[in-house]
């Protein structure tokens, strides 16, 4: 079982089907499992997150928010999102303890090593801005080495452990459980305005136009993942409302009678539920049938802004690579050097083959707009900036290998 890492959602990031339905299971009731105190605002199993922590990525996600001149979602709902985000964050470094998963001092420091040198600075030197800045370096070093380990676990390194045979896969497919489980799925989007207990029926009245006003906004091209970044109350609001990959019994059973009947692309009318009204579009299908897609074969170079480089300095970067690579200096060398996509950058950006809605749409556009043998221009994803180089396209049958992932 092949498990790749891009800059998905460079998509919508292929997880672990285990880590996928804990997060599930999660978001419909994330707050059983809080226990709010003073100035731990939130206490996980053997974990805490403190209000420093929630202060500090709530500014991080305002900020981004005004970059992409999205309309600002009042500051309640950030927090609540951003304390969800914090909390599935500190599951997946619980998750990473329990499976032994470490970064070692040697790779946190050669991380750190090239970060310095992308800011032609010394280990020493970095460390020496850093603390003029006022940032601990002690502090800095874990962030870094927290980072790493959940991106490992994101990446499927807990699945990677177990070692499943193809025939154990096939054997799987072919049982009952395997067919109940291959069962046509549905990628969702959702967007939730809620109606609180004891509102009026002027008041839900009016949240039900805005529902309609959204779903026209929607219709006439508007940026979904922005318009749930921005309205949506629900727990996946700042990731654009995606739900993921879920079967027809894995949907709310409101959900699902909907859902099934959607167009993929289609949005559907407001449904109205206890919790408010939602938005829903369905953003594609896949199930037990032969299914042929144009596949794509990309190598990229990342570089993304950081608490120790800003936009500006990233956008220049990239740009200073793209110049070099238009001069025919080699992909493989500078992506090694420069790229900070740790799973592709030692193949030398080299992404593999991958399938349309894989990646964030703005990279994705951008590849779909490349022709084969082509450098794009660098372009800003959700992850960062990017410069693209197409390889290859074909048009494959995935039927097998969907069922199998």
């Amino acid at each position: 079982m092949k498990i790749k890492f891009s800059p998905k959602s460079i998509n919508q990031i292929k997880i672990s089907s285990l880590l996928a339905t804990f997060c599930l299971l999660l978001s419909l009731n994330v707050h059983s499992k809080i226990e709010l105190l003073d100035r731990v605002v939130a206490v996980v199993d053997s974990g805490v997150i403190m209000e420093s922590q929630l202060n500090s990525r709530v500014e991080e996600i305002l900020q981004r928010l005004k970059n992409d001149n999205a309309e600002l979602p009042p500051l309640n709902l950030i927090e609540e999102q951003v304390l969800d985000r914090l909390i599935i964050e500190e599951i997946q470094l619980q998750i990473a303890d329990r499976a032994g998963i470490k970064i070692s001092d040697s790779e946190l420091n050669q991380t750190l090593a090239r970060v310095s040198a992308q800011n032609n600075l010394s280990l020493e030197e970095f460390r020496i801005k850093l603390e003029g800045e006022g940032t601990s370096y002690r502090s800095f070093r874990d962030t870094i080495r927290k980072e790493l380990i959940i991106q490992r676990v994101q990446r499927g390194k807990v699945g990677a452990k177990i070692d499943i045979s193809e025939q154990e896969i096939e054997n799987f497919i072919n049982s009952e459980e395997g067919k109940t489980q291959l069962a046509e799925q549905y990628n969702v989007q959702h967007i939730l305005l809620s109606v609180k207990s004891g509102s009026t029926e002027k008041e839900i009245e009016e949240i039900e136009v805005n529902a309609n006003s959204l779903i026209s906004r929607l219709n006439d091209g508007e940026n979904f993942e922005k318009l749930a970044a921005s309205f949506s109350a629900g727990q996946n609001a700042l990731e654009g409302g995606y739900l993921g990959w879920r079967t027809e019994a894995e949907l709310p059973s409101l959900f699902a009678e909907v859902v099934t009947g959607l167009k993929v692309g289609e949005i559907a009318s407001p449904l109205r539920s206890g919790a408010g009204f939602h938005i829903l579009k369905l953003i594609d299908k896949r199930g037990n049938t032969v299914k042929f897609l144009d596949q794509t074969l990309a190598r990229h170079i990342l570089v993304q802004p950081s608490e120790i480089r800003t936009e500006n300095q990233a956008e220049e970067l990239i740009n200073t690579i793209y110049e070099r690579l238009t001069r025919g200096e080699d992909f493989k060398q500078l992506a090694r050097q420069y790229s900070e996509d740790p799973g592709t950058k030692m193949d030398g950006g080299e992404l593999g083959w991958s399938n349309p809605g894989d990646y964030d749409p703005a990279f994705e556009q951008t590849l779909n707009a490349t022709k084969i043998g082509e450098l794009s221009k660098p372009v800003k994803s959700s992850f960062g900036w990017h410069v693209i180089e197409v390889m290859d396209r074909r048009n494959e049958d995935v039927s097998q290998e969907e069922q199998k992932d």
